[in-house]
C-alpha cells in the first residue's frame, strides 16, 4: 500500500472559492442592472452567508488530512462517535453554540421557511447532523482524526435558536427592522 500524508489548510482551499463566489455575485449584479433578485442590494447578505459557511467549514473540517498506509489513523471509526448526550459535555460546547448563532441570524434573511424558533431549532439540528456525518465520513474515507458528537448537535441547535431569537427581537426595533427588510433576500419574503 502507498503511504499518503496530505494536509490541507483552510485558506488556500476556501479563500479562492470565496473570491470566485464574490466574482460571480458581482457579475450577476452587473447583469441585473441594479434590479431583481441579483441586484447589489442583496450582496451583503449573500457574502455574509458565504463567509459564515466558509468559516464553519474551516473550523469543523480543517486542517483536512488524507492519511493512508503507515500514516493512517489506527482508531476504529465507530469509536469516533459519541452517542451519549450531556453526560460527556465538555468546554468545547461554548464555541459550538457561538459558531451557530450567525446561522440563526442568517436563516430568516435567506429563507421564508424559518419562521419560528422551532424551525430554527430543526434547521440547526439538520445543519449540525450534516457536519457530524461529514466528519465521520472523513474519518472512514480518509483516515483522519475527525469524529462525531451528539453534544455538538445539541449545542449547535441551541446556538441557531439563540441567533434566530436575537434577529427576531432586533427587527422589532424600527431602524433594524427596516435594514433587515431592505437586505433580506427576495426568497425570504
Amino acid at each position: 500500500m502507498v503511504d499518503v500524508n496530505i494536509r490541507l489548510e483552510p485558506l488556500p482551499v476556501l479563500g479562492p472559492l470565496l473570491v470566485v463566489f464574490c466574482l460571480i455575485l458581482a457579475i450577476r449584479a452587473l447583469r441585473a442592472g441594479g434590479r431583481g433578485r441579483w441586484s447589489w442590494r442583496y450582496t451583503p447578505v449573500r457574502v455574509f452567508t458565504a463567509a459564515y459557511l466558509a468559516g464553519v467549514i474551516a473550523f469543523t473540517f480543517f486542517p483536512f488530512q488524507i492519511l493512508y498506509g503507515r500514516y493512517a489513523n489506527e482508531i476504529v471509526w465507530f469509536n469516533q462517535i459519541n452517542w451519549v448526550p450531556l453526560v460527556t459535555l465538555d468546554p468545547s460546547a461554548a464555541p459550538n453554540v457561538i459558531m451557530t448563532i450567525p446561522l440563526g441570524v442568517a436563516l430568516p434573511l435567506v429563507s421564508k421557511r424559518v419562521t419560528t424558533w422551532r424551525r430554527a431549532l430543526l434547521a440547526g439540528a439538520v445543519f449540525s447532523l450534516m457536519i457530524e456525518t461529514s466528519q465521520v465520513l472523513g474519518c472512514v474515507l480518509f483516515n483522519n482524526y475527525r469524529g462525531a458528537d451528539i453534544n455538538d448537535v445539541l449545542v449547535n441547535s441551541l446556538g441557531c435558536v439563540l441567533g434566530y431569537v436575537t434577529i427576531r427581537a432586533a427587527v422589532t426595533l424600527r431602524p433594524l427592522g427596516n435594514l433587515a427588510d431592505h437586505y433580506a433576500l427576495p426568497e425570504s419574503q
